[in-house]
């Protein structure tokens, strides 16, 4: 919470080295002192109202940035945030703040609204911005990301391969994870299979590996291999959140081997 203050006071800050009035930096002061009490309602009033005077375009643009942090952050109107980012795209010809907009933009599409389609055409201008800019990694796995969720796997699937084979952070194991996933959903589920093992020599994090065992097992039970499934399952007692649904896996898959062998 202090880091993201902060970072608004700073923004802040850089409003004040703008050409203004007294009275404009008054209100900007005052907007300041709202923030750093965390009164965000009654700096958004501030910033609001001054953009009601229609300052100079550097100015609107920096407040409209500032708007957008502080909505979607602190008072969760993130249908507000946007509507204000939005406002410096479509009126900003600086670079940094198009960046910065769209990249918040995306991320509150794609976190807090699901709205898959307009995350990734964020994501794709992002990706197509000139010169590339430094997250073009991030930017390349939220789209197919994207294209995932929207159930278009065949591009997505050709993301998240050359992720796998190229990246060396996080995002390359996680792309293993959602190749499986999709074969998953297409019922392959012996591709599924394969990816995820994949993924389950790469991966260090304890729920991420209990997770990728359980949807192993889930596959396995699917493609019928009975065994395989309830040794999987097996595995992970004492391990997964909820330990009725393995038990209850478990008692039916002991079930239906009985049954195999009448």
């Amino acid at each position: 919470m202090k880091n993201l203050i902060a970072n608004l006071i700073l923004i802040v800050f850089m409003l004040s080295g703008c050409d203004f009035t007294s009275g404009l930096h008054k209100d900007i002061l005052k907007a300041q002192e709202y923030i750093t009490n965390q009164q965000f309602s009654q700096a958004v009033e501030i910033y609001e109202e001054i953009l009601k005077t229609k300052p100079s375009k550097t100015i609107q643009i920096k407040i409209n940035y500032q708007l957008g942090e502080i909505y979607s952050l602190y008072l969760n109107d993130s249908g507000k945030a946007l509507k204000h980012l939005q406002k410096i795209i479509d009126s900003s010809n600086e670079p940094l703040w198009q960046k910065n907009a769209m990249e918040k933009m995306g991320g509150i599409y794609f976190e807090k609204f699901k709205n898959y389609s307009k995350a990734r055409n964020a994501y794709k201008s992002l990706m197509d911005f000139l010169p590339k800019l430094e997250k073009q990694e991030f930017y390349t796995f939220r789209y197919a990301l994207c294209e995932f969720h929207l159930k278009n796997y065949s591009i997505s699937d050709k993301i998240f391969k050359n992720l796998s084979r190229n990246s060396k952070s996080e995002i390359g194991i996680e792309s293993f994870y959602y190749l499986g996933l999709a074969k998953f959903y297409v019922k392959d589920w012996d591709a599924a299979v394969n990816y995820w093992f994949e993924f389950l020599k790469r991966e260090k994090r304890k729920d991420k590996i209990v997770q990728a065992k359980f949807l192993i097992a889930n596959a396995y039970e699917s493609a019928e291999k009975l065994k395989e499934a309830y040794n999987i399952y097996y595995s992970i007692i004492g391990e997964y959140p909820n330990p009725e649904v393995i038990e209850n896996r478990l008692n039916s898959l002991y079930e239906r081997r009985v049954a195999r062998k009448r």
